[in-house]
């Protein structure tokens, strides 16, 4: 029988057929896990991605492995989908013990606050979801063309509005699970549910259908006057005024992935909707996801996120249709947001509970004995000291949280005791940057990330000294692809992979979130970003006005000017140095 989808949409993705021909997000998963195979096909790969999980290889072994004539090393990364980033110690505990027995004995704290598990072989992926389930967290919606974990500022102080940001995030999380119970089928507890009460009927009550979304959908929330999740970056930007939090202001089409060779693809934040009342954000939210799994495009996946729908038909236009499904108008908003972004870093007090927060600075997000510091099992010996709750930021950081007055004043000494520096030991840089996991898990990685960033920071700050400008704050965002996942076009510098030697340097976004920076250079060495930088720096240093950060310098240069500082391409100073040897 011929769907809604299929009959308005002729040629329809690969993707797309496998997932309305997965028997409601089963496919071929159940067999392959029985199988001897070390590998998921290619079919069950799409679909597990939607139980949380990504299919990988580890490509530092790769091509030794392949010109030994061996298969090469098949792994999965597990991502557990955290609404808002918020668990409790116990659940810290649980996931560190499955992180040493299962997976390769770190924890990475996403961007989007959730966790993942890397170097997982298929033989344990059933051990590891089973376990997770234990702990009352999940894997499911982690991944996959649907709601992904929604992201909500980590540690909102004021009681009413923090009530109001962890509800919603925790209420759309709930509301947009996909229609299915494979997950606890394969999972969990082995057990097949009943026809009644599982597939096609299931998915025709639910807003996704047979055919999901044509690709993931992304929700944040935030309060009005700290923008600590890029919340512009979402499909879905959802902000509760910090004066009346009963009002709610909503953006779409935000979102960052593109491509280095599709000029059609690109970065963009969200553009507003306007402000409606919270009683009615479920009835818009709804609209919202229902306007996109409608006419988002099924055909070209590079081209299907919400982004590219608002950017074909407009904004004006989405919104007539979003207000023509709900019957309710959209107020005009009055007034600006963003009037700042809290990193959550550091020992923090709430003036409304004198309750304290302790956010701890992790390399990219990664929770590992490595030295010189043992972050691992620094934050172990203290979550299990203090049972505190935790949160992890959109940067990859952590928070303990909810902390009594009399254990605050202990915390940082006990963790510089256990080897874990405070800020104030920490150069500016390397508390504000940040990178994807890149290599050598991730398949679409070109270049380094994780593994590299700490090299290019320690270059650029020794450049900073130099200049006598070391103990000043730019933020570096530092990916190995294009597709985004650090937001490196919202960083003041944005360092993007693009061949196993080379960057695109991105500048002049601003610290609020609120604007995306441009391309400077492309295809620069990695040897030579920094020196690529410095004529910059210096002007920065020399002109800038008071207090003015390094990106909103960059923003207010005149584009001739800036211009004149970008280095020729990697490929043409090649070029370039073959023929002077040539000549020779």
């Amino acid at each position: 029988m011929e769907t809604d989808i299929q009959k308005t949409i002729k040629n329809i993705s690969a993707v797309e057929k496998v997932k309305e021909n997965s028997n409601s997000l089963r496919g071929t998963i159940a067999s392959e896990l029985e199988n001897d195979d070390p590998k998921f096909s290619n079919e069950a790969s799409q679909i597990l991605k939607f139980h949380g999980i990504y299919t990988q290889d580890n490509r530092d072994s790769r091509s030794t492995r392949l010109k030994a004539g061996l298969e090469i090393e098949h792994l999965v990364m597990a991502r557990v989908s955290i609404p808002g980033g918020r668990i409790s110690s116990e659940q810290y505990l649980a996931l560190n013990q499955i992180a040493n027995d299962l997976g390769n004995s770190t924890l990475r704290l996403t961007t989007r606050q959730g966790i993942q598990f890397h170097f997982v072989t298929k033989q344990d992926v059933r051990e590891l979801l089973s376990r997770i389930n234990e702990t009352l967290l999940t894997t499911w919606g982690g991944c996959g063309d649907v709601i992904r974990n929604v992201t909500a500022c980590p540690n909102v102080e004021d009681p009413r509005v923090k009530t109001v940001v962890e509800r919603v995030a925790n209420e759309i999380s709930n509301r947009y699970k996909a229609p299915s119970d494979a997950y606890f089928e394969f999972w969990i507890d082995g057990e097949k549910v009943a026809e009644s009460i599982s597939g096609a009927k299931t998915q025709e009550r639910s807003i996704y259908r047979a055919n999901m979304l044509p690709r993931k959908f992304k929700i944040g929330v935030v309060s009005s006057i700290d923008n600590c999740i890029d919340v512009l970056s979402h499909d879905l930007g959802i902000v509760v005024d910090n004066e009346n939090s009963q009002i709610i202001r909503l953006y779409v089409g935000g979102g960052l992935g593109r491509s280095g060779t599709d000029e059609s693809t690109f970065a963009r934040l969200g553009d507003l909707l306007g402000e409606i009342d919270i009683e009615s954000l479920f009835a818009f939210t709804d609209a919202i996801i229902e306007l996109q799994r409608d006419l988002g495009d099924r055909n070209d996946r590079a081209h299907a996120r919400l982004k590219y729908l608002i950017a074909r038909i407009g904004v004006d236009e989405f919104r007539r249709l979003v207000e023509e499904k709900v019957d309710i108008r959209f107020q005009p908003a009055e007034k600006d947001l963003f009037l700042a972004t809290n990193d959550h870093l550091g020992l923090t007090r709430n003036k409304f509970n004198n309750s304290y927060a302790l956010g701890i600075k992790l390399p990219s997000g990664r929770i590992a004995d490595t030295a010189p510091i043992n972050h691992r099992t620094a934050i172990s010996t203290i979550v299990q000291r203090y049972r505190p709750n935790l949160a992890v930021t959109a940067k990859g950081d952590l928070i303990l949280t909810d902390l009594a007055s009399e254990i605050a004043p202990n915390l940082q000494d006990d963790l510089e005791a256990l080897g874990v520096p405070s800020l104030k030991r920490q150069k500016p840089i390397f508390v504000s940057s940040f990178a994807c996991v890149a290599l050598p898990t991730c398949g679409l990685a070109l270049a380094e990330s994780e593994r590299y960033l700490p090299t290019f920071l320690g270059q650029l700050q020794d450049r900073l000294e130099l200049l006598g400008i070391g103990d000043d704050d730019i933020e570096v965002r530092m990916t190995g692809c294009p597709n985004g996942c650090a937001r490196p076009y919202l960083a003041e510098i944005g360092i993007v992979g693009r061949t196993k030697k080379s960057y695109d340097i991105f500048l002049g976004s601003d610290r609020e979130g609120t604007r995306l920076n441009q391309l400077f250079a492309e295809d620069v060495e990695k040897e030579s970003i920094v020196d690529s930088l410095a004529p910059l720096l210096i002007a920065w240093r020399d002109e800038r006005k008071e207090s003015e950060r390094f990106g909103d310098f960059i923003y207010r240069l005149e584009r001739s000017r800036l211009t004149a500082y970008v280095p020729a391409p990697r490929r043409q100073r090649i070029k370039v140095s073959a023929s002077s040897k040539e000549s020779l």
